[in-house]
């Protein structure tokens, strides 16, 4: 029997007949009691084991997370930013070891204490405002800054923070980064410094140019202008060779002054191309005029050729197309003994607004051989090593029209045969003006010079120009050209002529004593009363400034004539441009 039912009968006192009568009900307590008691005895056993394996599995976890643990603090700890936490009263309450690096602190000591001890703006002031009412509407932040810390070494930093929220949406800190920019900050400041310096250079580069441009080309002027001269005016047939020797040599010059200077413009970004309406025929018209005799010398025969339905009227750069071709010609003739050398200009197919052109160069001369075709559109490179010795020349010109035409939206092409010539051909998209004249002027070799002559002669012409030698020259070929001209030393005069006389057209020097061109020509745009407010002014000078076109419209000048100048190219120049201002009046 069970030892507490034992117990309790013991203790009922009940007699031997009634335990007798109540033995099968006995029966059955005892063995609830032994039941109850087997039972308990297994939970006691379940309970012993389920403790034993929950304290394991503590023991796990905790192993677990101090794993984690230290690999997030190894994490931080190797992390170059710092990392932190704020709390709402402005105190680290978490910093990584970089901060050490950052700041020199232990992180040990700077824990606890308000963050504006450390970081502050060179101006005093905190990087940061995360204290009073403003913190609780703070959200987050990314500034690149300087700063100061305790060890009062400026230092810039990049700072990020965020605002930390609870579940209830409240702010309860804020956690971000600092990383340190100073070494990335003082190269871009270097990089700035040093691009000023550059920008500085390169205007006293472009200002040095500019000076000797002129100082170079004011007195080539003189000497090309002379040898023209003097070449028409009948020489003894003894000098006749000295003086083509004169003439070659010093165009030679200006050829190589120019190109360096062309190319100095548009490798420094400061050439501008310009938008504006011109006979395309005349521009044609204008290079037979300068290369038809040089052609003539070598016995070649110069063609030009091109598609009937060209528009008497183009929009584009008259003058950089022209310095393509020429360049494009200039070598052609150059390096063709005996054939042609011949110019075509046609129509090509095309869906869009404007008029595609394709212009072709070619030539029957030496040929460019197939491995050099890569390398002469190259700055300063010729086909082989002797060409210069042989030919001349800076190498520059294919590199100035490969720029040119870049800039143009084009590119040059070459296709050549060693002994058999050369082609050079590129294709634009020009412009088209909303006028067309009714009639094409086409290029003749016939009566053109007495054509030309004729819209020259009597026309009026005021010259400002201070130079001795310049206002020979310029004399003699307006009086061969049977202009009415009237010369004058400065823009002075030149203001003081222009308000008492009437003239078809101002050729304005820019460099003069007294007034300058560019004074003098914006106070006759400027008189109201003035004779002379409305008609051409054409700049006449040396000056080869990044600057000048700028200038030129600034002060009210039509456009630029560069000294030294081929007095052929003057005569044409000056042909259109009365035949441009007869147009626009009829």
């Amino acid at each position: 029997m069970h030892r507490l039912l034992k117990r309790q009968l013991k203790k009922a006192a009940l007699s031997e007949s009634l335990l007798t009568e109540i033995a099968p009900f006995l029966d059955q307590i005892n063995a609830a009691y032994t039941a109850f008691e087997d039972d308990l005895s297994h939970i006691e056993t379940i309970l012993e084991q389920s403790s034993t394996e929950l304290f394991h599995t503590n023991k796990q976890l905790q192993q677990h997370m101090e794993a984690i643990s230290s690999q997030l603090e190894r994490v931080a700890g190797n992390i170059k930013e710092v990392i932190f936490e704020i709390d709402l009263n402005g105190c680290w309450s978490y910093l990584n070891p970089a901060w050490e690096s950052l700041t020199g602190l232990k992180v040990s000591d700077c824990i606890g204490q308000r963050y504006t001890e450390h970081l502050i703006c060179p101006d005093g002031q905190p990087i940061i405002d995360l204290s009073g009412p403003q913190a609780k509407a703070f959200t987050s932040l990314n500034n690149k800054t300087a700063c100061i810390g305790s060890h009062e070494a400026k230092k810039w930093c990049d700072f990020s923070v965020k605002a930390m929220y609870g579940d209830g949406g409240e702010v309860e800190g804020f956690i971000g980064t600092i990383v340190d920019i100073t070494n990335l900050k003082q190269t871009e400041l270097a990089l700035i410094e040093a691009k000023e310096q550059e920008t500085q250079a390169n205007k006293a580069k472009d200002e040095f140019l500019s000076t000797m441009s002129h100082e170079i080309r004011t007195p080539l002027h003189g000497v090309i202008g002379l040898s023209h001269i003097l070449l028409a005016e009948d020489p003894k047939p003894e000098q006749m060779e000295n003086l083509e020797a004169l003439k070659y040599s010093s165009e030679h010059l200006l050829s190589l002054v120019t190109d360096i200077l062309d190319f100095n413009k548009i490798s420094s970004g400061n050439l501008k191309l310009e938008h504006a309406e011109f006979n395309l025929r005349g521009v044609l018209k204008g290079l037979q005029g300068i290369f038809k005799n040089r052609a003539r010398e070598k016995d070649l025969d110069f063609v030009i050729k091109t598609d009937p339905r060209l528009p008497p009227r183009i929009m584009g750069d008259p003058t950089r197309l022209s310095q393509i071709l020429t360049n494009l010609v200039g070598n052609a003739i150059k390096f063709t003994q005996k054939g042609h050398v011949m110019i075509e200009v046609e129509t090509v197919a095309h869906q869009g607004k404007g008029i595609p052109l394709r212009f072709k160069v070619s030539d029957t001369g030496i040929g460019i051989p197939k491995e050099k075709r890569h390398t002469i559109f190259q700055s300063f490179e010729q086909a082989s090593l002797d060409t210069t010795r042989k030919y001349g020349g800076t190498g520059l010109g294919l590199a100035i029209c490969t720029r040119l035409l870049e800039l143009m939206g084009s590119q040059l092409r070459v296709d050549s045969e060693m002994g058999q010539g050369s082609t050079f051909s590129f294709d634009l998209i020009l412009g088209l003006p909303e006028y067309q004249p009714t009639t094409n002027t086409r290029i003749s070799a016939g009566n053109e010079n007495e054509e030309d002559l004729a819209s020259l002669a009597h026309c009026k012409i005021l010259l400002a120009e201070d130079n001795k030698v310049n206002i020979l020259i310029i004399k003699k070929l307006m009086q061969k050209w049977q202009v009415d001209f009237e010369i004058v030393e400065n823009g002075l005069l030149a203001l003081e002529s222009a308000m008492t006389k009437t003239y078809d057209l101002i050729l304005m020097d820019l460099q003069m004593p007294v007034m300058n061109g560019y004074d003098a020509s914006k106070a006759i745009r400027e008189n109201v009363q003035g004779k002379n407010k409305d008609i051409p002014i054409y700049a006449l000078s040396a000056s080869n400034g990044s600057d000048i076109q700028e200038k030129l419209l600034e002060y009210g000048l039509d456009g630029l004539i560069g000294k030294p100048f081929d007095p052929d190219e003057l005569f044409i120049t000056l042909v259109g441009i009365m035949k441009n201002c007869k147009v626009g009046t009829d």
